[in-house]
């Protein structure tokens, strides 16, 4: 841990004259090491003036290294010898993590995801230690090691997605000019997610996010186009706790969020399907992507999506192919090409400027219910004419999703998916 210290401590102190976070000002920066609490909460106003994406990254690099800083004093307060102390060390350490987890959350911790990752790593490593010396069965409670077997009713498929048993990349790459979706079976069972380090054992996802301290962001409610749908942000156990190993009144779901980048040993567990490097088509002309300008990715996007039974992501479509993998669980998948864009109703420009151009304004799971709201039907009647594809997604497969294809997917048990975005 002394080694780690001197390093981060190194590291703030010697930034590059290209550096962002000099734009905060000269006397501003000084003020790291001596009032990092005051810069945290200076910082905190200044990512809440602008919208987020249009956040100056100069105070992005602020907030991090200022959380770093508070975060270094901390440990050293709690270290002697370049050893953590015992006492107390479940308290402060989950403050830690909190603080540190926050500044990627909310910053994207630019130029400092390494020296975070290599921190909490260093007080995970110390926290093992320390817990396998003490033997405290009494203060350890309990996980059952198992997510709940119950499960919603599977749809019927009636229109099922062209279906492969283990598609070689040169096949996948024929059938790309087709811009038909595929689901490709026994395709992930080289991933130690499925048995050798298995996500289907909360234990372990508990061990791989330090004893679930790892903080991550949560929407609740059934779907982001549901009044009353929210975010939070929450650590890992308490996400297990109240969403997952028991049931809840309310929906949580871990969805579409980079958690690979932030915690990297899950991100061992995987590994990016080689049909991501292949040559996909451009969006088909007359269809809304065509004349979108998407910048071309360097690499794969990867996104998590672990949440209980019942989740959904409404009818919507992405700016990028997609390979849908789905490692515990299974989902139901229904897809619409973007030729029948006009029949799924496609929202507008929403509140506060946003564009939803990209979700659809039907909810599928009310238009099939039969106790639903049958005006539904009269509101939206071109939609009984748009054809349809579908499947159920089970563990070892994966989806291959085409550009701009409208998809609506609803998880049947506990899920984890792993999306991976490619152009």
């Amino acid at each position: 841990m002394d080694y780690t210290l001197k390093t981060v401590f190194t590291s703030l102190n010697i930034l590059g004259s290209d550096d962002p976070i000099h734009q905060c000002g000269a006397s501003t920066v000084k003020l790291l090491l001596t009032r990092p609490y005051d810069l945290v909460r200076l910082a905190h106003d200044k990512l809440h003036t602008y919208p987020f994406k249009e956040v100056p990254t100069c105070w992005r690099r602020l907030y991090t290294d200022a959380s770093i800083s508070i975060a270094i004093s901390q440990i050293r307060t709690h270290s002697q010898d370049g050893q953590l102390k015992e006492t107390d060390f479940n308290g402060w350490q989950t403050d830690v993590v909190r603080l540190l987890d926050m500044a990627v959350i909310m910053t994207g911790a630019p130029r400092r995801r390494a020296i975070i990752e290599e921190i909490i790593l260093a007080l995970q490593s110390d926290w093992i230690e320390l817990e396998d010396f003490e033997e405290r069965p009494s203060k350890r409670q309990r996980v059952d090691d198992a997510f709940p077997t119950d499960t919603l009713s599977s749809p019927k498929i009636r229109q099922p997605i062209l279906e492969c048993d283990r598609l070689s990349v040169s096949g996948f790459q024929a059938h790309l000019p087709t811009a038909i979706p595929i689901k490709i079976t026994c395709a992930l069972e080289h991933w130690p997610a499925l048995y050798e380090r298995p996500w289907r054992s909360p234990s372990y996802l508990l061990e791989k996010t330090f004893g679930g301290r790892r903080l991550i962001p949560v929407e609740i409610g059934r779907s982001y186009t549901d009044e009353g749908w929210g975010q939070s942000i929450i650590t890992f156990k308490e996400f297990l706790d109240q969403y997952l190993l028991m049931k809840s009144e309310k929906v949580g779901y871990l969805a579409q969020h980079d958690l690979f980048s932030q915690i990297p040993s899950l991100r061992n567990d995987i590994s990016i399907p080689d049909y991501c490097y292949t040559n996909p088509p451009k969006p088909a002309e007359g269809t809304p992507l065509a004349e979108t300008d998407i910048a071309q990715l360097e690499e794969p996007l990867l996104n998590a999506w672990f949440g209980p039974a019942g989740t959904i992501s409404p009818l919507h479509t992405d700016p990028y192919h997609n390979v849908l993998c789905q490692v515990v669980g299974k989902k139901y998948v229904r897809l619409y090409s973007p030729h029948e864009t006009e029949r799924v109703y496609p929202r507008g420009i929403g509140d506060g400027g946003l564009d939803m151009s990209n979700t659809s304004q039907i909810d599928i799971a009310a238009m099939e219910d039969p106790d639903g709201d049958h005006s539904l039907h009269e509101k939206f009647p071109l939609f009984k004419e748009a054809k349809c594809l579908e499947c159920i997604l089970e563990e070892g497969e994966c989806l291959y999703i085409p550009v701009g294809w409208w998809h609506y997917v609803r998880s049947l048990s506990v899920s984890f998916s792993v999306s991976f975005w490619w152009n």
